[in-house]
């Protein structure tokens, strides 16, 4: 099974903390730039290049303190796409290591559900049986323990997903 890992880039956002503590190899990680054009064609050049069956997206949102929301939707006006992703077993493994978790269907109208409605567009164009999914963690001073995060995530083949 191959994973990529995607967040975004800036010094104190909490994905890019988060993404640099799993530890995954270099080659399964994109630091995406902060730009609608941009960090779809990074993450279009890097599925092109390899071919994966998962890939997890983190974004930081204003969220409470060791909340995290899933997103199960991708929109574009009058147009969405939904994942075909598992994101109950995430609910269920996070809420079993003590976070708050909310299934939400709006990804919001910035950079992470510009990336994650595309995503899965591409995926879906191209007939791909690459699984996405967009997950929401809290700013950094609102995750308790970013280490212990990026170790559930880093144990991600071991839920079950085979």
């Amino acid at each position: 099974m191959n994973i990529l890992y995607t967040a975004f880039n800036g010094k104190n956002n909490s994905s890019k903390i988060l993404l640099d503590n799993i530890d995954a190899l270099d080659e399964n990680k994109v630091y995406l730039k902060n730009s609608f054009i941009t960090s779809i064609k990074q993450l279009e050049n890097k599925i092109k290049s390899n071919t994966y069956d998962y890939i997890i997206s983190f974004g930081q949102a204003s969220l409470q303190q060791d909340s995290i929301k899933i997103e199960v939707v991708g929109r574009n006006e009058n147009t969405f796409y939904k994942t075909d992703f598992d994101y109950l077993k995430i609910k269920q493994r996070l809420e079993e290591n003590g976070y708050e978790v909310e299934i939400s269907y709006d990804a919001g109208s910035y950079y992470c559900n510009n990336l994650y409605y595309y995503g899965l567009k591409y995926i879906r164009q191209n007939r791909l049986k690459c699984r996405m999914i967009f997950i929401h963690i809290p700013l950094v001073n609102k995750v308790s323990n970013i280490v212990k995060l990026a170790n559930l995530f880093d144990n991600f083949l071991n839920w079950e997903y085979r």
